[in-house]
């Protein structure tokens, strides 16, 4: 089974309550995207229109192997225009509030998935009744840990335990499956001459780069060590802080999901494995799990769930490190905030089509299947709860 074949094979579309009013304080614009990660994208348009990138806002990061449509907002004295291949800059009208995630309502998904063989069919019919029936684990997916490829590799685990040469050396070395030979070459170079900042600082190549590595040659105290940190852009701090968190809360889950569901199954992702079920037998523990709710770490967890306490605190455990290391006193740009997050999720309004030949795959057949989702769950989740046996 194949998904992403095409971008328009992976359809998503914010919705948003957004109150439009024609002397509005904020314009607000659709960005109609595909092939572009949305923080590239606003990077671009932020440099093109001369308009400071935090002026810009948004809901919601979506993925750049997909078409996607999504709301942004500026101060209504800016003007926003782009044109760049595969990418649409619409303006839709003025609102007295910018976009942010709280004005976000859910996505909603079309997706086809592709090169299904014939004795799989029956198998996926069911499990989409099943997820109608009994929803999914609402795990933070893949993509959500951007560049990291492995669980030593978060900058902000080596931020909290105050490993600030470990964190910065990651910044400048972590490589990405995207990136080109000759950026895996770079990098490849400044983590053999780390340390000897003078011969790392010609293969800088952005502003924040440069700014770092000069701030290194003055000495390698942790005072200095720290005011590199604070050199690296807020939305880039709060991106690495995220995806710790993400990481943090899967792993909770995945010591939960046991004491409510008999059969699990393993899913394999990039960094950890998932846990699916199929269905909870036990329709008190189904009743309890599908109203649980687990927090995001950060210094202060809310009370919550024993079994939910519990878990956070052997999780923290495990990783070395304590609650109070989330609070940051020397990291001024971004902090760790507290969420609350389903530990299930049911999609809305889930549909199916029947199955149709494949145009691409020759001898397979394709399925498009639509459903919305809160904020913040993934689609991709949902796919990969179809594959289980």
């Amino acid at each position: 089974m194949k998904i992403k074949v095409f971008p328009e094979d992976f359809i998503v579309k914010e919705l948003a309550d957004i109150k439009y009013k024609k002397g509005g304080k904020y314009k607000i614009y659709l960005l109609i995207k595909k092939h572009w990660n949305t923080m590239d994208a606003l990077k671009f348009i932020s440099i093109e229109n001369n308009v400071p990138l935090e002026k810009i806002g948004s809901g919601g990061r979506k993925d750049r192997h997909a078409l996607t449509f999504q709301y942004i907002s500026v101060p209504r004295e800016y003007d926003l225009t782009f044109e760049r291949e595969n990418v649409i800059l619409e303006f839709v009208g003025f609102s007295d509030d910018f976009v942010s995630p709280r004005v976000l309502k859910g996505n909603y998904f079309e997706i086809t998935l592709r090169k299904i063989e014939e004795k799989d069919k029956d198998k996926i019919v069911t499990r989409l009744n099943e997820i109608k029936e009994w929803g999914y684990p609402n795990f933070f997916d893949d993509q959500r840990f951007g560049s990291v490829e492995n669980e030593e590799e978060f900058i902000a685990e080596k931020i909290l335990k105050k490993h600030y040469n470990g964190a910065l050396k990651l910044y400048f070395t972590v490589t990405h499956p995207e990136d080109k030979k000759e950026e895996k070459e770079r990098k490849q170079e400044i983590k053999r001459l780390w340390g000897d900042f003078e011969a790392v600082l010609p293969f800088c190549r952005t502003k924040v780069e440069r700014d770092i590595i000069k701030i290194l040659l003055k000495g390698k105290s942790k005072e200095n060590m720290v005011k590199a940190l604070n050199t690296i852009p807020k939305e880039e701090l709060s991106m690495f802080f995220s995806a710790y968190q993400s990481y943090l809360w899967n792993k909770t889950l995945l010591l939960i999901l046991p004491k409510y569901a008999e059969d699990l199954y393993r899913v394999k992702g990039k960094i950890m494995d998932y846990l699916i079920y199929k269905k909870i037998d036990d329709i008190k523990k189904f009743k309890d799990i599908r109203n649980m709710e687990i927090p995001t770490v950060s210094y202060k967890i809310p009370k919550v769930d024993e079994n939910v306490n519990k878990a956070i605190e052997e999780v923290l455990k495990e990783r070395g490190v304590t609650s109070s290391d989330f609070n940051l006193k020397k990291i001024r740009k971004s902090f760790f905030k507290s969420f609350m997050r389903k530990a299930v999720v049911f999609p809305e309004n889930l549909f199916f089509t029947s199955f149709e030949k494949d145009e691409f795959y020759e001898g397979y057949e394709k399925i498009k299947i639509k459903f919305i989702l809160p904020p913040g769950s993934f689609a991709t989740m949902l796919v990969k709860s179809l594959s289980i046996e």
